[in-house]
């Protein structure tokens, strides 16, 4: 019998199939969505037989119970559901953005303390191979002290605004109902790693380009946040859904004192580094800095987890993520270990785009970011 019972929540959820299945310490029991079409979708991927497809989450609580829950319904529901399973002592692998505002925050976090159960945020984005590998290059100081960033999340989604019916989708309440980084997490997560694992963002200052191609959402076309980090360095974050572009969906930068790295912008671009310092694979033979390939230093540097992945996880969604951080969650639960991405963490990318929402309406003006770490047990506000 498997040691843990997993329940997915809502269609998003699906996408975490593959890395359950693959793991014999798991067995998905449930699924939940409110939708009878999505939830036969959902049930007949997992193998889940109709007595463990639900329509409500409280009543996949009370009769399923479940030891792991996958919450990927609409971004308001996130911590709601997540409160409702951690105190019941149920684990709780959390779909982007952690929370809406400031005070589901508090709440989540006073939930994960109250709790005996872990909890991580499920940001896929830190797992793809191009930067799991240039994080490791930043942890072994090959780009000396770095002390910028940029990440970039472009991708138009107007047509996901609407229902069919003309009605407004939860999208167009939550990520384009308001004006700020309201979805930042998939960008900044992975530059702000690159910094190493004390480093947050202490203040932020954000603006944005104005409404152009669809006025009927208060969302500017292109927002830009600018991350300025406890540990001294800046990180830019650029915001665009409503753009009328090709898919171009994310692009990161690093820059250091020693080197720097860019991914490809399309067109046959590849990932590109220049390291010094005499810590190229092959030596130098010009004078003047050269672009290399990011790959040449895979041999040295890339983590494990990469190294020989099965072909489910390379074929698995968002770049191999939905699989590796369901590897990494699961192990946390089995070991009682703390999440890499924990609620602290998963604070640490999220808070941001809350404090930006601020920033923006105030006209930019750089705000404080508070750090969840600070909440007192008993407060009830910062």
């Amino acid at each position: 019998m498997a040691e843990l019972r997993v329940a997915l929540v809502a269609k998003r959820s699906g996408a975490f199939i593959t890395g359950f299945r693959s793991l014999p310490q798991c067995e998905i029991v449930a699924v939940c969505d409110p939708d009878p079409a999505m939830r036969q979708t959902l049930g007949d991927r997992a193998h889940v037989p109709d007595s463990g497809r639900f329509a409500d989450y409280e009543d996949l609580l009370e009769r399923a119970r479940p030891d792991v829950v996958v919450i990927a319904s609409p971004m308001p529901f996130h911590v709601p559901q997540a409160i409702q399973a951690l105190d019941l002592g149920v684990h709780v692998l959390s779909e982007v953005t952690a929370a809406v505002d400031l005070e589901q925050c508090r709440q989540l976090v006073q939930a994960v303390r109250r709790s005996h159960a872990q909890y991580m945020m499920a940001e896929n984005y830190c797992y793809r191979k191009p930067m799991v590998l240039v994080r490791a290059l930043a942890e072994r100081g090959l780009f000396g002290r770095c002390y910028f960033a940029e990440g970039e999340y472009i991708h138009d989604m107007k047509h996901r605004h609407h229902e069919p019916d003309g009605s407004l989708t939860w999208r167009a309440a939550w990520q384009v109902g308001q004006r700020g980084c309201t979805y930042g997490t998939h960008s900044l997560a992975p530059a702000l790693e690159c910094f190493g694992p004390e480093a947050r963002v202490a203040t932020v200052s954000c603006v944005g380009s104005g409404m152009h191609t669809d006025p009927e959402h208060p969302h500017d076309d292109t927002v830009l946040m600018l991350c300025q980090l406890n540990t001294g360095g800046l990180i830019k974050v650029r915001l665009d859904m409503m753009s009328n572009r090709p898919h171009n969906l994310t692009y990161y930068s690093l820059q250091g004192t020693k080197g720097g790295y860019e991914a490809p912008r399309g067109f046959g671009d590849d990932h590109k580094i220049w390291l010094g310092e005499n810590v190229h694979p092959q030596p130098l033979t010009a004078s003047a800095p050269e672009w290399r390939s990011l790959w040449d230093y895979a041999e040295d540097y890339l983590p494990a987890i990469w190294r020989d992945p099965p072909e489910e996880a390379v074929r698995a969604g968002h770049g191999g993520g939905d699989y590796f951080i369901v590897h990494d969650f699961v192990q946390a639960v089995l070991k009682g270990q703390r999440p890499p991405i924990d609620v602290y963490r998963a604070m640490d990318y999220t808070v941001p785009g809350l404090i930006s929402e601020q920033s923006i309406n105030q006209g930019g003006v750089p705000l404080p970011v508070p750090d969840l770490r600070d909440l007192a047990q008993d407060a009830r506000h910062w």
